[in-house]
């Protein structure tokens, strides 16, 4: 009976040294997965921060245009470089409605190859 009882002991003691070492295999894999995926995050974070960046000067741009004398904004298009952004805006008059002016502001970023854009649009009228 006593040899029984050793065997029992044994079993009950704890881990070995293999099962700890394939424990320890896995949890690496496993955070080493998880690291790659850190720069694709940040990536994602800075891109977006870029374009919020773009669309808050295209929202500046139309505010500016609203809080101007309706009167004063002649069609055309026109153009500014702040930065790392370059707006474009055209006013046109009498669209869609008589006494009323479209406004497109289209700001753009990055190089050459690879430009970025956001696109806004707006209506102004004589009671804006």
């Amino acid at each position: 009976m006593r040899v029984k009882r050793e065997r029992s002991l044994r079993s009950d003691a704890g881990f070995s040294l293999i099962e700890i070492m394939v424990a320890i295999t896995f949890l690496s894999i496993g955070l080493l997965a998880i690291a790659q995926l850190i720069p694709t995050g940040l990536k994602g974070i800075t891109e977006a921060r870029v374009r919020t960046n773009a669309v808050q000067t295209a929202q500046q741009i139309v505010d500016g245009l609203r809080a101007s004398d309706y009167d004063t904004l002649n069609a055309g298009t026109f153009s500014t470089n702040s930065g790392r952004y370059a707006s474009t805006w055209t006013i046109t008059n009498n669209s869609p409605t008589p006494n009323s002016k479209r406004v497109d502001v289209v700001t753009s970023w990055g190089p050459a190859q690879n430009r970025r854009n956001v696109t806004m649009s707006t209506y102004l009228t004589r009671n804006h």
